[in-house]
């Protein structure tokens, strides 16, 4: 585990292409690679986790569509 320095490493993220309609399906997303920066706070009592799934709970398709209003933020297309 780091503990403040600037251990890397790989990282692959789900990004959204675009708002969906209906149910997300696999041409709305792409995977992109890059890498993360292990840092974690000397001191601190954070940890850092590895997610070997991704699930998408279904409110998150709220948050995926382009609606006039939204109680949140949707998410940022690209990011």
């Amino acid at each position: 585990m780091a503990t403040g320095g600037m251990d890397e490493a790989s990282n692959m993220k789900v990004v959204l292409k675009h708002y969906v309609s209906g149910s997300p399906q696999e041409t709305d997303m792409h995977l992109t690679a890059g890498t993360i920066k292990l840092n974690v706070p000397k001191d601190s009592n954070s940890i850092i986790l590895k997610n070997l799934y991704l699930s998408c709970d279904p409110y998150m398709i709220f948050k995926m569509m382009k609606l006039e209003r939204q109680l949140t933020d949707p998410y940022v297309l690209g990011s």
